[in-house]
């Protein structure tokens, strides 16, 4: 069952044994990928690094996952069809040019590096948060330098809603980057959450 408002979240539990330590958004997405693509059950996973890590408040002393008084959290995975093929993403999405044109940024937890482009992204409440941006290049550059704390929010022409399933078409084929990888332009997106389907300890 996902988080619910006023309810705890978690529960103090070391990493166990055959857990699996990653150090970033890169490692635990190839990690995730290729248990997923072999139909293989996920570990549970200890964080040291990466915006899901950051997002939960994780610390980078790898001892700590392994103390009774470890947080551990269920928490939703991203699963993507991009013009037929299925990906899953950890903690968020981005279609567009960074700095120009329109683009959409669909995210699982409130950190994207340095940035806090969803502020009130939870990634264990059983949604996404998704943000449509429609700014000019000298808009974005301004937004972005408010990232960082998140102030970028309200704004005329950021669209934000939150979303458990989306399906998109573009015109044009669209670069697309998950979990901070580039995995080139597609034209058709359909995109779901898969419900706490990712144990990780902090």
């Amino acid at each position: 069952m996902n988080v619910k408002k006023g309810k705890s979240w978690g529960f103090a539990s070391p990493l166990p044994r055959n857990g699996v330590v990653v150090h970033s958004n890169k490692e635990l997405l190839e990690k995730v990928t290729s248990y997923k693509r072999e139909g293989m059950e996920l570990p549970v996973f200890g964080l040291l690094g990466g915006d899901l890590w950051r997002t939960l408040g994780g610390r980078r002393v790898e001892s700590r996952l392994y103390e009774q008084s470890a947080t551990t959290v269920d928490v939703d995975l991203g699963c993507v069809l991009l013009d037929g093929k299925i990906y899953w993403f950890c903690a968020h999405m981005f279609i567009g040019n960074k700095f120009s044109g329109s683009k959409i940024f669909i995210s699982n937890a409130a950190h994207y590096g340095k940035s806090n482009p969803t502020p009130k992204a939870h990634p264990g409440d059983g949604k996404f948060d998704l943000l449509k941006v429609e700014l000019s290049t000298v808009q974005t550059i301004h937004a972005i330098k408010r990232l960082q704390t998140g102030t970028h929010l309200p704004h005329p022409k950021i669209k934000y809603e939150t979303v458990e399933s989306k399906q998109l078409s573009f015109k044009k084929r669209m670069k697309i980057e998950i979990d901070g990888e580039k995995l080139g332009k597609f034209e058709n997106v359909s995109l779901r959450i898969e419900n706490e389907a990712l144990r990780v300890v902090v």
